[in-house]
Formats: C-alpha cells, sequence, structure tokens
C-alpha cells in the first residue's frame, strides 16, 4: 500500500489544477457564515470552501480546501464558537481544493477522525499520476503561475512552488449511499456525479440542509474544461434533480456563498439542470444536422431567460466549451473533413500558406490591420501562421502578445484569463522583451 500511499501524494498537488477559479475572487474577506445553528461555511479562506457541522458531540467537516495553513485558520475562528473534538471528515470529491487541508483536522485528540469519500475517489486521484508532467504544465497555465499577483485572476492559498501536503486517504469509503448518526445529527452521503465520477452529496434531512460540493455554484458550470477530460454531463442534471427532490432549505455549495429558502434554491437548481440539459441536447441536434464543432459552438447560446441569469454567467464554465465537451463524447475525432483524416505536420501548411502569401510579413502587416479592427481572434489565428512560418520572428511575437492581452481584457471568465495571459507572457519572452513579475511591484 505504501506505492500507492506515495502515488496519491505525488498526483495530489496535480489535481488542484481542477479547482473552480471562481471560486472566491481575489481579495475576498475571510468570512465564517452561520447557516443555521449548527452548520458554518467558511469562505474567503482558500479557494475551496471548508464546511462544518457541530453535533452535540463533535464536529464533521465537509472539504477541507486546498491548504493545510487556510484550514486552521477557518477551524481558529471555529473554536471561538466551539471547543467541541472533530470525529469526521466527508471529501465531496478528489479535487485538491477539497482534500489538501485535512490533516489540520486530524492531531492530538482527533487523531482518530473518520475520512469519508465514495468508491471511485483513489482511482479519479491515480488517474492524474499518470499524466503528471502534463498535468503540472495545465495547473500552471490555467492558474498563471508565472503570472504577477496582480494579473492572475484567482489565488491559491499555498506557495504553488511549495505546497504542503496536507492530504489524508479514506478511512472508510461507498458505492451508492452512506448513512451514519453523529451526536443527533442523521448524515445521509448520496453518489451523485458531474463534476467528477466520485462526487457526493451531504444531506441532513432533520435541518434540511443540503451540501452539493461543486455541482451548483455562482457560474455556468464546467461541463467540460478546456484541459481535461470528458464529464458526465447529463449525469450532472440527473443529480441536481435528485437535489431538487429533496427539498433542500439550505444550500451550502463548496465555492461561493449559501443560499437559502426552499423556493429560491428549487429555482436555482431547476434553470441549472435546464441550462445544462439544453447545451446538451442542442449539442446533439447540431450533431445529427452535420454541423462541425465550430458551427456548434456559434449555434448554441442559451435563451435568454437562463443566461440573464447571475449564477449561469460564464465566470468560469462556458457554454462554447461544454459544446465541444459535448460533441467529443458523442462522435469521434474524424471531422468528416477528408484533409484532416490523415493530416501533415500544422507547420508544413503554415510555411505553405506563408510561402504563398511572400512570407511572414505579409501575414504580420494583415494581422495588425485585424488588430486595429479590434478583430483579436483572426489577429492571433494569422499571428500563429506567421509564426509556424517563421517561429523567431519578433514582431508577431510583440504583436501576438498584445493581442492576446487584449483578449484577456475581454473575457470574464477566470480561465480563459490565465490562458490568455500566460500566452501573452511567453510571445514577450520569445520576442527577448522583459516580463514583469511580482519583484517589480513597490
Amino acid at each position: 500500500m505504501r506505492l500507492v500511499q506515495v502515488g496519491l501524494s505525488a498526483c495530489l498537488f496535480l489535481c488542484i489544477s481542477n479547482m473552480t477559479c471562481m471560486a472566491q475572487l481575489r481579495g475576498e474577506r475571510p468570512e465564517l457564515i452561520q447557516v443555521t445553528d449548527q452548520v458554518y461555511s467558511a469562505v474567503g479562506y482558500s479557494l475551496g470552501n471548508i464546511l462544518y457541522v457541530l453535533t452535540h458531540d463533535s464536529i464533521v467537516v465537509i472539504d477541507t480546501s486546498e491548504s493545510p495553513d487556510a484550514a486552521k485558520a477557518s477551524l481558529a475562528e471555529l473554536r471561538r464558537i466551539s471547543q467541541l473534538p472533530i470525529s469526521h471528515i466527508i471529501y465531496t470529491h478528489f479535487h485538491g481544493d477539497h482534500i489538501n487541508g485535512a490533516r489540520s483536522f486530524r492531531s492530538g485528540e482527533n487523531s482518530s477522525v473518520a475520512i469519508i469519500a465514495q468508491q471511485e475517489h483513489d482511482r479519479e486521484l491515480l488517474m492524474f499520476q499518470k499524466l503528471r508532467p502534463y498535468n503540472a504544465r495545465l495547473n500552471a497555465i490555467q492558474f498563471g503561475a508565472a503570472l504577477p499577483k496582480r494579473d492572475a485572476t484567482l489565488e491559491l492559498a499555498l506557495d504553488p512552488a511549495r505546497p504542503v501536503i496536507g492530504y489524508l486517504r479514506p478511512t472508510e469509503k461507498f458505492e451508492s449511499e452512506y448513512k451514519f448518526q453523529q451526536g443527533g445529527v442523521q448524515f445521509e452521503l448520496y453518489h451523485t456525479q458531474g463534476e467528477t465520477s466520485d462526487h457526493l452529496m451531504v444531506w441532513l434531512p432533520e435541518s434540511k440542509v443540503l451540501f452539493p460540493g461543486d455541482l451548483f455554484y455562482h457560474s455556468f458550470p464546467m461541463l467540460s474544461s478546456p484541459m481535461k477530460h470528458d464529464r458526465p454531463v447529463l449525469h450532472w442534471a440527473e443529480s441536481l434533480d435528485r437535489m431538487r427532490g429533496l427539498n433542500p432549505e439550505h444550500l451550502v455549495p463548496s465555492h461561493t456563498r449559501p443560499l437559502k429558502g426552499a423556493q429560491h434554491i428549487e429555482t436555482v437548481l431547476e434553470n441549472y439542470a435546464a441550462a445544462i440539459r439544453f447545451v446538451h441536447d442542442e449539442t446533439l441536434s447540431c450533431i445529427n444536422l452535420g454541423m462541425s464543432v465550430e458551427q456548434a459552438r456559434q449555434a448554441v447560446r442559451l435563451p435568454d431567460h437562463l443566461s440573464n441569469l447571475p449564477y449561469l454567467s460564464e465566470l468560469y464554465g462556458k457554454v462554447a466549451w461544454s459544446v465541444n465537451g459535448i460533441y467529443r463524447q458523442y462522435t469521434g475525432w474524424y471531422d468528416m473533413v477528408p484533409a484532416h483524416l490523415n493530416p501533415a505536420p500544422v507547420n508544413s501548411l503554415h510555411q505553405a500558406i506563408a510561402q504563398a502569401a511572400g512570407g511572414a510579413a505579409p501575414l504580420y502587416e494583415q494581422a495588425r490591420k485585424a488588430h486595429k479592427q479590434a478583430d483579436y481572434q483572426l489577429a492571433l489565428e494569422l499571428l500563429t501562421i506567421a509564426l509556424g512560418a517563421e517561429p523567431k520572428h519578433a514582431p508577431c511575437h510583440r504583436l501576438a502578445a498584445e493581442v492576446l492581452s487584449h483578449l484577456a481584457q475581454r473575457s470574464s471568465n477566470g480561465v480563459e484569463k490565465n490562458v490568455y495571459l500566460v500566452a501573452a507572457q511567453e510571445h514577450q519572452q520569445a520576442a527577448g522583451d522583459s516580463v514583469s513579475s511580482d519583484a517589480d511591484e513597490p
């Protein structure tokens, strides 16, 4: 078992790359929110919330954040309310911002804490071990590890260069449901796929408090992350329907603030599930109509009564990205374009286009025109071709950095912003220009 433990620890930090980046916007004040007499949500301490249930004789922790220090800080605040020992930790799923603070809750008098997860937990973690180098690169891009803090659209509650591993392996796992009573409080855990295949929700039937994990947060959901494997989209909607059937009066997510009021929560969950199903079904219609994925991305738009809802704004997930993922789930990689069945190296195509255009310079000039007209996507694609033909063309790199910065400024999506800003920085470096860092800050 030691080999498994080493593997889990080694890939844990890489799993942080799955975190919901819009969860706590940078600069949000740490706050311990009282949901009911027994339930508290610690928001703003870290990227992931830390959730507490106070029973008559102990504390049950639901999700532990990405940071042992953040977990300690939130616990210190809770200790002003209760000195009860911690009896259980529940992981809603395997992502690093939910599991890496666990060690802070199991020490001294809490050394025998039970840790509960769904049966697929270990398998999901070990999948990341197989792609460690890729996930390290992904992590650096998505979280803007090389960006100055003023530019990054999110801030982890740990140092990415020197992460402290606080993960503890589950002591108990279950397949479909797990129920237990602790200190007079009934806990019901159910396997509810969506964000991951090991995802679970926690339900307190007496107080009608529901902990949905990452199946709801204040943004259009990340149904398909640009650099990740497919997610079970329809299962996500089905899980939301299952939550609605419980008629919760309090919804305490692992990202963003709690909601209250049975009717309000019912409406929110109904709309959330409807948005997921709409994008799924419309994408399938596009496939059946013979549309390419690019055409489907343009065609699928949420109806106004959903797109205008603040909790479906594209702060984290995006409809277009979801179309890509759903399209990929249902079709093969061949897009029915014969030239793409056995394509030549892309640089060969770029070189041929550049040669036909008279070199990289004419493409650069055309990109400049597009840039002046604020057609930044066209400018970027032209520069990509030019640089494919002449990789050391410094003016192209400089213009690409400027174009990418404009695209980042236009975006309200945290992941998208970081992708553009990291790429802009790389182009600056390729042009031989200096790149700003935190050391440049006054």
